[in-house]
C-alpha cells in the first residue's frame, strides 16, 4: 500500500523534473501548452486502499530433523491470505490482484534438511532442489481458492540463511499484493511461518533407553524401528526409509493406512498414554518441545490453559475417530459457546465477520492473538498500531462502523475524520488551477467542523459544498474546493503559493488535519526550434 510519504517523494521527484522542462513550447506557438497536472497523496486506511490479512493454517508445523530411516511428516507449511478493499463495506477482493510470498532470510531448504535425498523413497516424486511436495517452493505465486489465497506445502525448514545452524521455529515470510496489470503493489503483511523438528524421541529411544532396554543400534531412530519389528513382526529395519503414514493411516498425510491397521494418531498415542507425563511436558515430548514451545497463544499465557484443556488426555485424543478433521471446538459450551460459532468442523476452516476467517483476525490455532511470540505481532502492529487480536475497525472499514461487528460486538464511540489529498501543481501566469479535497467523518458520532486556511501569496480562496461549520454525520462527506488564480504578470514567475487548509473538530478541538496544496510557477520558457521535413 502506497503511504503519502511514499506519493510525496514521487510527487517531488516528478516536481523536479517538470521544473527543468517547463515551458516548453513550440516555435511559432501563440501560447505556453499549460500544464495542469495534480499529484494527489493517498492516506492509509481510506476508501479504495487495500490490506492483506494473512497467516499460517496450523499455528506449528513439524518435520523429521532427519530422513535417512523413518519419516512422520514432511517439511509442508502453509500460508492463508485474503485481501481487503478498504471501504464502506469493506469487499474481499480476488481478481485484478496477484498475491505473492517470499522468506527473505531463508531462501533454501537443500542443505538445511536432507529430506530431498529421500523424497523419491518416501514419496515416490522427484522433487527439485527446494521445491516442496504441492510444488512450491520458499518464493512464489499463493494460488487463489475461492474467496482466500493459499501457498501450500512450503518446504520450509527452522534454519535462516544468517543463521543457518541455529534452529529458530517463528520463520517469517512476507506476503505482497500487487496489481496485475500495473505491478504496482497495493499491500504486504509479514507473517509467521511456524516450523519445528523438535521431536524428542531421545527421550526414551536412545542405546538402551528406557523405551527399548535391549536395543542399542547407534540410532534413535533406528531403535525405534528395531523395536517396531520385535513386536509387530515387522521388517521396517530391511525397507529404510520407512513413511509411518504408509501402513498407519493419517489426516495430515491424506493417506489410507492399511486396512485393520491404526491411524498413525492412535497408535503413537496408544503406545505412549502411560510411558510420558500426563501434562505439557508429556505433549512436549514429541509435539515442539520445551525449547520451540508451540503453544504460544493468549489462553496458555494468560489464562493457564495448556494442550490438555482443550485436546483432554492422551487417553482421548487416542480414541478421537478421525484426528486432523475432528478437533476441540472455540463454540463448545465449556468454552465460548454459540456467540462465537464455527460454521465448519475446523477453527482454521471457519469464517465469520464480512467472510473473513476466524485466523484472519485471530490468527493461527496455537497462536491465537496475543502471542507470546514478538514475530507474531509484527503483522498486527503494522495493521492496528498494537498487538492482539485485530479489533481496529478502520483497518477494513473506511469509516468507524455504528451496527454490531464480529460475535455482536459494537465499535466504541468514537469521532475521527480524514482530510485528504495534498496536492500539487503548476500553472503558468494567468491561470488557474483547481484542487479538490474530501472531508470524510470517519468516527460514529456525528461532528461540525471548522475551516480556515491560508495562501503564502494570497492567491486562493476555499469554499466547500457545505457552508461552515460543517456539518456531517457518520461516515459523510463534504468537498472543499480551493481555487488558485496565479496573477498575470511576468514577476510571479519562479513564486511558489502553499495553501493549507486547516478543518477543526468543533466538538473535540483537539482533532485537527490539515491538506496543503503547493502551486509553482515556472521560471521562464524554454523555445525548441520547429523543423520541417519533406516527404
Amino acid at each position: 500500500m502506497l503511504n503519502s510519504i511514499t506519493v510525496r517523494q514521487v510527487a517531488f521527484g516528478i516536481l523536479l523534473v517538470l521544473t527543468l522542462l517547463v515551458g516548453i513550447a513550440w516555435a511559432g506557438a501563440a501560447s505556453a501548452v499549460p500544464i495542469t497536472t495534480v499529484l494527489p497523496a493517498a492516506s492509509p486506511g481510506a476508501a479504495g486502499d487495500y490490506v492483506v490479512l494473512a497467516w499460517n493454517d496450523l499455528g506449528m508445523h513439524c518435520y523429521n530433523g532427519d530422513f535417512q530411516d523413518l519419516a512422520v511428516l514432511p517439511p509442508y507449511n502453509s500460508l492463508w491470505a485474503q485481501v481487503v478493499r478498504v471501504g464502506n463495506p469493506p469487499q474481499v477482493i480476488t481478481t485484478g490482484i496477484s498475491v505473492t510470498y517470499v522468506f527473505t532470510d531463508n531462501t533454501y531448504s537443500v542443505g538445511k534438511s536432507n529430506f530431498w535425498d529421500y523424497a523419491q523413497q518416501l514419496f515416490g516424486v522427484a522433487l527439485l532442489p527446494d521445491v516442496g511436495l504441492a510444488g512450491k517452493g520458499l518464493a512464489g505465486s499463493m494460488d487463489l481458492h475461492g474467496d482466500h489465497f493459499v501457498a501450500e506445502g512450503i518446504p520450509l525448514t527452522e534454519y535462516m540463511d544468517s543463521a543457518p545452524q541455529t534452529p529458530y521455529p517463528y520463520q517469517l515470510a512476507t506476503v505482497i499484493v500487487r496489481d496485475v496489470g500495473t505491478q504496482v503493489e497495493l499491500a504486504r503483511a509479514v507473517v509467521v511461518a511456524p516450523v519445528s523438528t523438535e521431536m524428542h524421541c531421545e527421550y526414551c529411544h536412545v542405546d538402551h533407553g528406557v523405551g527399548n532396554p535391549d536395543i542399542a543400534t547407534g540410532s534413535v531412530t533406528r531403535n525405534i524401528l528395531t523395536l517396531h519389528d520385535g513386536e509387530n513382526d515387522t521388517q521396517l529395519m530391511n525397507n529404510r526409509p520407512v513413511l509411518c503414514a504408509n501402513c498407519h493411516s493419517s489426516n495430515a498425510l491424506g493417506t489410507p493406512g492399511v486396512p485393520g491397521l491404526p491411524s498413525l494418531s492412535r497408535a503413537i498415542h496408544s503406545k505412549h498414554k502411560e510411558k510420558v507425563h500426563p501434562g505439557l511436558t508429556g505433549c512436549y515430548s514429541c509435539h515442539p518441545g520445551p525449547r520451540t514451545q508451540c503453544l504460544r497463544d493468549v489462553m496458555a499465557s494468560q489464562y493457564g490453559m495448556d494442550c490438555i484443556s482443550c485436546h483432554g488426555t492422551m487417553e482421548i485424543v487416542a480414541s478421537n475417530p478421525n484426528p486432523w478433521l475432528n478437533e476441540p471446538r472455540c463454540d463448545n459450551a465449556t468454552c465460548h459457546g454459540s456467540g462465537y460459532a464455527q460454521d465448519q468442523a475446523l477453527y482454521h476452516l471457519s469464517q465469520g465477520h464480512g467472510g473473513l476467517y476466524c485466523a484472519a483476525c485471530h490468527d493461527s490455532p496455537h497462536a491465537i492473538a496475543p502471542s507470546r511470540e514478538p514475530n507474531d505481532a509484527i503483522k498486527f502492529i503494522a495493521w492496528q498500531g498494537h498487538a492482539g487480536t485485530l479489533d481496529t475497525c478502520t483497518v477494513c472499514h473506511a469509516a468507524v462502523p455504528t451496527g454490531a461487528g464480529p460475535h455482536g460486538i459494537l465499535a466504541p464511540w468514537q469521532r475521527s475524520f480524514t482530510l485528504e489529498p495534498d496536492r500539487i501543481s503548476m500553472a503558468e501566469p494567468g491561470q488557474q488551477v483547481v484542487y479538490t479535497h474530501t472531508l470524510h467523518n470517519t468516527g460514529n458520532l456525528a461532528d461540525t467542523y471548522g475551516l480556515v486556511w491560508s495562501s503564502s501569496q494570497g492567491w486562493a480562496a476555499v469554499a466547500a459544498t457545505i457552508a461552515p461549520p460543517i456539518p456531517l454525520t457518520p461516515d459523510q462527506a463534504a468537498t472543499i474546493v480551493v481555487t488558485v488564480t496565479v496573477p498575470n504578470s511576468v514577476v510571479v514567475r519562479g513564486m511558489r503559493d502553499t495553501t493549507i487548509v486547516t478543518v477543526t473538530s468543533q466538538i473535540s478541538p483537539t482533532l485537527v488535519q490539515h491538506v496543503t496544496d503547493v502551486t509553482w510557477v515556472p521560471v521562464s520558457y524554454i523555445y525548441l526550434p520547429l523543423v520541417m521535413r519533406n516527404g
